[in-house]
Order: structure tokens, then sequence, then C-alpha cells
């Protein structure tokens, strides 16, 4: 190549290194706290009352890595559809969290939540889904592996119904540790409809099949009943979690739960109120 011919090369190489090390600061972005609600009324299959707990918070900025504020001071409460209100009080050990003791929760009845904070009242309705029983929790490999006993998952059989459409979210503890919690690497939430097997039995289901499980750590495995809706949530949800903006990912949006703003309306909380019956199974890995 002659001189010439080098130095347009030299030019547009300086061009684009220089291009690639500018940086960017990014500032001024607007910020509107949301109220965050975690709202799961739940209660064992075949009890007829439970302890309940709604916690609240407030959204932090996006480059803050301060852990998030309680929202403290809400008025919180559940009515059911014959306009009986449960009251959840604060609790003065833990700001934020608001606790109702041995709350009856009736399959089949509309729950309506209603929270007033700092000006606003907010509003979520949904149905208490029924509960459908696990037949055991035992130890296997993934199906496509040879079963060495060192690669187990906590594995279930379950007989969904066949006489009604059901949704389910899993949820799974070792040892006492939750798999999905605000500081774990899980961070998906494992939910099914029954579409592909309504009505059979699935004898090696592995809600969690990512985490290996080791002789002598107590597993736990409990199946919560959710409706349509919040399976649809969860199902969003996990989609943008787990985007990796690759060209196949979702594209990116925002997860709209059901708690509504009734005072502003374009200012929603963020979170989903939920009301299920579960069943739990427990068991040691020999």
């Amino acid at each position: 190549m002659s001189k010439r011919g080098v130095l347009p090369v030299l030019l547009m190489s300086l061009l684009v290194l220089s291009g690639c090390e500018r940086v960017v600061n990014v500032s001024g972005l607007d910020y509107e706290p949301r109220l965050v609600v975690e709202a799961r009324l739940e209660r064992e299959r075949g009890v007829a009352s439970a302890d309940q707990v709604i916690r609240l918070s407030v959204t932090q900025d996006v480059f803050s890595t301060a852990a998030a504020t309680a929202a403290r001071g809400a008025t919180v409460r559940v009515l059911d559809d014959a306009n009986r209100a449960t009251l959840f009080a604060e609790s003065p050990r833990e700001p934020g969290t608001y606790r109702a003791a041995a709350m009856a929760l009736p399959v089949g009845r509309a729950l309506t939540l209603e929270i007033e904070w700092e000006g606003d009242r907010y509003r979520a309705t949904e149905i208490m889904q029924p509960g459908v029983a696990m037949d055991s929790l035992f130890f296997r490999a993934e199906f496509d592996e040879v079963d060495t006993g060192r690669n187990w998952r906590a594995t279930i059989s379950v007989k969904d119904p066949g006489d009604q459409r059901n949704f389910y979210l899993w949820d799974q503890w070792i040892d006492g540790r939750r798999l999905v919690s605000p500081d774990s690497e899980e961070f998906s939430r494992v939910v099914q409809s029954d579409d592909r097997f309504n009505g059979s039995t699935v004898r090696q289901f592995q809600p969690y099949s990512d985490w290996l499980v080791s002789s002598g750590q107590l597993v736990r495995v409990r199946q919560l009943a959710i409706s349509e809706q919040a399976f649809r949530f969860y199902t969003a949800l996990s989609a943008q979690v787990g985007n990796n903006g690759s060209p196949f990912g979702v594209p990116i949006s925002s997860v709209r739960g059901n708690v509504a703003n009734i005072t502003t309306p374009s200012r929603r909380a963020v979170g989903y109120f939920i009301a299920g019956e579960y069943t739990e199974l427990e068991r040691r890995v020999p």
C-alpha cells in the first residue's frame, strides 16, 4: 500500500479509537419514587386461617446502592366480598412491615387490598385460589443426565385437576435459605400453567433445576396456586429480568402490576397482590 493509502487508514483508526474512549455522563434523570407492594396472602391447603404479612417500601434512584426505604405510617386493610375488613398493623420492630393474625382466607372469594399512604389511596383485587396437593418430593438428576447421585435436584410429582384451569408458583428452600429473595442469585419466579398437562399427573418436575442438592441438606418446596393474571405478570417479569439484550430477547418494557393508585392514576404502585392456597413438602436429601 502507498503512503497516500496508509494515511487515510491511520486517520480512520484514530477516529474510531477516540470514539470508543468517549465518556458519557448520565445526569439529570427525572425520578419519582413509587410505592412498592409485597402482598402475598397465603394459607396452607386445608387450614382455616393463617398469619399474614404485607411489606411496603419505596423505589430508589436507579443509581442508588442504599437499602430500600420502608414505607412507614400507611393504613393497610383487606376486605372480603362481604365488605368485612381485616386491618394490618405496622410492626414496631420492622418499619414498613404490616401484620394481621389468624386471617381467614375463604377459597373462591374476592379479596380487595386497600392502602392509604402519603395522601394517595391504592387498591387491588384478587380471587383466593384453591390449592393443589403435591404427591411427593424426591431427588433425581435431570432427564438427559446420567444419575450419579451427585447431580440431584429437588423433584416433585403432582396430579393436576382436570375440571379447572390451574396456575402455579413454586418456592424452594435449602437448609432454610429461600432461593428467591431480594439478595439471592436466583431472581426469576418459577410459574407454570396447566395448559399442556391439564388433568394429568406430572411425575418428575424440577421447579429449580439449576440448583443441585447435596446429601444431608434439608429441602422444602412450596406450591402456591395463583390466578391467571398473576401468572401473566410473573411470566412477563421473568422475561424482563432475564433479558440479556440479545437479538432474541424480548423488547424492554415496564411490567405493570395490579395495584392501582386511585388518587393519582399515573403514579401506580410497583408489585402485585396475590391470594392463594399452598401445599408444602419437606425432605432431607439421602
